[in-house]
């Protein structure tokens, strides 16, 4: 406790010492006065007493409390989020008759408390999160970690830090089967699956689809892009008719990689044999061109497969047959359809982990959550229009590795049906460099539930979260000269930018929809019962990353010798201590 803390205690039990002696001292007087018998006069200060008790015990977390302080402590509107609200909420969503006795992780997520109380805030099992916090603000411990420890069902986390898969892969492998994506070795997590990005290609359409993760990192809305609007949809349409001559005829993105390097009229072949008449004779079209136009467009859509050339990357999406070195391990193909028949005692985990930046397989992590979403919507319909246990998406990173140009109309959209959609940006700022200022504006407007935390410097993001926060009336006095001075209320921000900006890491606000900002205190892992478990799994996980990153660096490597070196140490040390 601080020495500020200490001396408040300390002013509280004197006071309290102080009225106690005063409080008898009336009730003597009140005998002396009256003549009532002592046990009556005893009985009812007692009681009282008692009133008085409960009541400063209920006001307590509110007394040293400025006015704008407590507005932010104000839960009158989140009657669903708090105590029996919640449960009963929970337990109409998950289709139960009654919310008594249930345990509450199974009727909603714990996102914090109220600042300063022990009273709980929850998260329901309908709603679409937006999470915005800075940089090293608490985001991972207090909001992805604990919301995929807490999922129900099946569960697909997107980051690119190996953080998330240290502190919770093990434990959700008690769950269920765990599939991780790491072709940048973010873990080094070795391959233990592929998936066929091609496989649901059956029309020019969904081909565009595929088409537009890939150039999302390449097209106009990249300001270091300097490819004009034809040549940017030029590339979009030309490898969008190659994918689908592509999952057509069977073959693979190894082979749309080497057609679109090599300007191959092979696709309009297969377009043509397939019946796809339409898009060869585009196809054909744009590969007649003259040289310097045919150029730019072509160089569109190789930037566009950038990111897999590697043959790191390109065994991730394609047959192992296909591979130039064969695996020693059985490799099987990924039905992503597996995440909705998860039950309670077999839950699927997802890691799609990658780097942001030029060496990002960001286009094949959107590819694959859109992808998801798809299967989601599919999927609730199936089970009468909400999937249970629900599925959990907690999309760290979104705006650097998961770029998905309709995600704001997506992720709200999912949250009726039993798809839990966390999307966790650094700023507002990042979303609209990411979605442009319309669509962000729809991803907050769609968003039930907004957490806001530390780090937000941008003085736009903390001026608007300033506003919503909104205002209080105070009295303000004034001064009128030889007239004396007069009082006036005027209103005042409750929460001012700067000290939005200067929020504490321990802190965030909640703005739910139809309700007043509410001030919580988070509620991190490594805060909760369960955080020597966590810390330990975490040290082991560690250590196996090192092993795998060893295995995979050689001992030719630098680092994978001084790795050697580590360990070795370590196993001496083990020795001797055992």
């Amino acid at each position: 406790m601080s020495a500020a803390g200490t001396d408040n205690a300390g002013q509280i039990i004197a006071g309290g010492i102080i009225a106690a002696v005063a409080y008898l001292g009336a009730l003597t007087g009140v005998q002396m006065v009256t003549g009532w018998p002592q046990w009556i006069v005893l009985g009812a200060g007692l009681v009282i007493g008692a009133a008085i008790t409960a009541l400063a015990t209920v006001t307590y977390p509110l007394w040293g409390l400025t006015p704008a302080q407590r507005k932010l402590r104000d839960t009158k509107d989140l009657g669903d989020v708090i105590g029996p609200g919640a449960a009963k909420k929970g337990a109409e969503l998950r289709g139960l008759d009654d919310h008594h006795d249930q345990d509450m992780a199974q009727l909603a997520t714990v996102i914090g408390k109220v600042a300063g109380r022990k009273k709980l805030l929850y998260k329901t099992l309908e709603d679409f999160c937006l999470v915005i916090m800075g940089p090293r603000s608490n985001k991972t411990s207090s909001q992805a970690v604990p919301r995929i420890l807490a999922a129900l069902g099946a569960v697909v986390a997107t980051s690119n830090k190996p953080d998330l898969w240290i502190l919770t892969a093990a434990m959700r492998k008690l769950r269920g089967p765990i599939y991780a994506y790491d072709p940048g070795q973010i873990a080094f997590a070795t391959q233990m699956w592929w998936w066929n990005i091609l496989r649901d290609i059956t029309s020019f359409n969904s081909a565009m689809r595929i088409a537009t993760h890939f150039m999302a990192g390449v097209g106009s809305d990249n300001s270091e892009s300097g490819n004009s609007g034809f040549f940017d949809s030029g590339a979009k349409f030309m490898l969008a008719r190659n994918l689908l001559a592509a999952a057509l005829s069977g073959h693979t993105m190894r082979d749309v990689v080497l057609w679109i390097d090599t300007y191959s009229r092979k696709p309009v072949e297969l377009l043509r044999e397939h019946g796809q008449n339409r898009a060869a004779d585009a196809l054909e079209g744009q590969l007649e061109l003259p040289h310097e136009t045919l150029g730019g467009i072509q160089g569109g859509a190789a930037a566009a497969l950038a990111c897999i050339q590697d043959e790191s990357a390109l065994t991730w999406i394609t047959p192992p047959d296909t591979w130039i070195d064969q695996p020693d391990h059985d490799v099987p193909e990924l039905d992503l359809w597996t995440l909705f028949t998860a039950t309670a005692d077999d839950a699927p985990t997802l890691y799609l982990m990658t780097q942001e930046g030029a060496e990002s397989s960001g286009p094949v992590v959107a590819a694959m959550v859109d992808h998801i979403f798809k299967l989601a919507d599919l999927a609730a319909s199936a089970q009468g229009g909400r999937a249970d246990p629900p599925v959990t998406l907690v999309l760290d990173e979104a705006a650097n590795i998961c770029k998905i140009k309709d995600l704001p109309a997506k992720a709200s959209h999912l949250g009726s049906k039993g798809v839990l959609v966390d999307v966790i940006l650094q700023s507002y700022q990042q979303g609209m460099g990411v979605w442009g200022r319309e669509k962000m504006g729809a991803l907050w407007g769609a968003s039930t539930c907004r957490v806001i935390g530390a780090g937000l410097q941008n003085i736009e993001d903390a001026r608007m979260i300033s506003d919503l926060v909104g205002t209080h009336k105070i009295w303000q006095t004034n001064s009128n000269g030889p007239q004396g001075k007069s009082r006036s209320l005027v209103d005042e921000p409750i929460m001012r930018p700067e000290e939005v900006a200067a929020m504490s890491r321990k802190h965030a606000l909640l703005i739910r929809q139809g309700s007043r900002p509410v001030l919580m205190d988070l509620l991190p892992w490594y805060t909760e019962d369960e955080s020597r478990e966590i810390k330990e799994i975490a040290r082991r996980a560690t250590s196996e990353i090192r092993d795998s990153a060893m295995t995979a660096l050689g001992t030719t490597n630098s680092l994978g010798r001084h790795l050697h070196q580590i360990a070795a140490t370590e196993n001496t040390t083990k020795a001797q201590s055992a």
